[in-house]
């Protein structure tokens, strides 16, 4: 079978959807008829790097020695896992690094994956295709580099904004970030975006630099081999009420006002009394977790002990159902969290907190309920309004055709469509 060399700083048992993204690609490759090789940041001692899915693991290379976390509290495990620097955790090379460069542990990164990604084009003459994501950038400026010295169909994946800001066409101020981003959008090599909003963002930023047949939209999908298992169908979780909740980086008044909901949430429906556990992941849980730190629902909190996207998804399967939390950034309108996409495809029911964009609208199609950010009264009423359909078991599961369209599956048909424009 054709190879893919796929370069990425996120990959499992990191939690970022990128890492998440990258994965699910990489696994499914073959449904293309292409096998995936990767090159990605070091192993966590003792993590496991697998999903739970019954596909086989692709081919993986490393770009340094195992790190080990067992000594770091949960907050810095949850940090490390969403890619986020841990200074305990740097080495003698990047702390050297740190003295001449802004992002050590990415210059390190970009050390061992270029020595690995050239042994491994002058071992395996069947790499045709590179396939790059970002952000963080190394992996895509290592592709271009790449790219002027050998003839491969090059891939870049766009997976979240490359300037956080996401400031509106024409308003951008001088930054780094924005530099970064435009010698990516002009380096003339196909892209990849998650969504037709982000996709829309760029050609209207870059209006008659950038053309539209330069950028495919692959969305973000499920992997449907992460079924739940026989012991977790509908009916059979555990009699207490599980509600899992992804919480995404938000402004302090978006979080305020989700707690404030919460916690009238709770009070309301007597949710403590039940023995019902609310169960808390993703990149803002550090955040809430200080912030709840006196709650006087906190003892029926669990906040994910750091211990990678396997026990993540974990901890989806056996949720009654899931709920994603974002904020209202520009960058929140265009994305859809990748762990709602995941618990819908495990048939978990789902709502969100989010502004209108593409995941209200996925929840919306999958016939879930939403709420916007900061609206405190709105979050606390859809909560009680899943309770209610959970208890009266009126919930429901997203509808076939709606799962059909937002698998892995069909987001690599779209993949093979972005390959073929160049592929020769």
């Amino acid at each position: 079978m054709r190879k893919a060399l796929f370069l990425t700083r996120h990959f499992p048992p990191y939690v970022t959807s990128g890492a998440s993204r990258a994965w699910k690609f990489a696994l499914n490759m073959p449904i293309i008829g292409w096998e995936a090789v990767v090159v990605s940041q070091p192993a966590v001692a003792g993590l496991d790097e697998g999903s739970g899915s019954s596909l086989p693991m692709p081919t993986l290379f490393r770009t340094g020695p195992d790190v080990d976390l067992s000594k770091l509290g949960q907050e810095e495990r949850r940090d490390y896992l969403s890619g986020r620097e841990v200074p305990s955790l740097r080495s003698f090379a990047s702390r050297m690094t740190g003295i001449f460069s802004d992002d050590p542990e990415g210059a390190e990164w970009e050390r061992g994956a270029r020595k690995e990604a050239e042994r491994l084009l002058a071992e395996h003459g069947d790499i045709e295709i590179l396939y790059a994501q970002g952000p963080p950038l190394q992996p895509l400026r290592l592709a271009l580099d790449i790219a002027r010295q050998r003839s491969l169909t090059v891939i870049l994946d766009i997976a979240s904004p490359l300037d956080p800001a996401m400031p509106p066409p024409g308003t951008s101020k001088p930054s780094a970030a924005a530099k970064a981003e435009e010698e990516i959008m002009m380096s003339g090599v196909p892209m990849i975006v998650p969504s037709r909003a982000m996709k829309e963002y760029f050609l209207k930023k870059y209006q008659g630099r950038l053309s539209n047949g330069s950028m495919t939209i692959v969305p973000n999908g499920f992997d449907d081999t992460n079924r739940l298992p026989a012991a977790l169908k509908q009916g059979q979780l555990p009699s207490a009420m599980r509600m899992a909740f992804w919480i995404g980086e938000m402004e302090k008044r978006e979080l305020k006002a989700f707690i404030a909901g919460l916690e009238a949430f709770c009070r309301s429906c007597g949710i403590a009394a039940t023995g019902a556990q609310l169960l808390f992941i993703g990149e803002g849980t550090d955040a809430l977790a200080r912030r709840m730190a006196r709650s006087p629902i906190l003892p029926i909190i669990l906040f994910d002990p750091g211990n990678g996207l396997a026990a993540e998804l974990d901890l989806c399967r056996k949720a009654d159902f899931f709920c994603s939390v974002q904020g209202s950034s520009p960058a929140d309108e265009c994305l859809v969290p990748d762990r709602l996409l995941d618990a819908m495809g495990m048939r978990r029911p789902i709502c969100c907190v989010a502004p209108q964009g593409v995941a209200e609208k996925l929840v919306l199609d999958a016939g879930g309920i939403t709420a916007p950010p900061g609206d405190e009264a709105r979050i606390s009423e859809m909560l009680a309004t899943m309770t209610g359909m959970q208890q009266s078991r009126t919930l429901r599961a997203a509808p076939e055709e709606v799962l059909k369209k937002n698998s892995i599956a069909a987001s690599l048909r779209e993949m093979a469509d972005a390959i073929r424009v160049q592929y020769v």
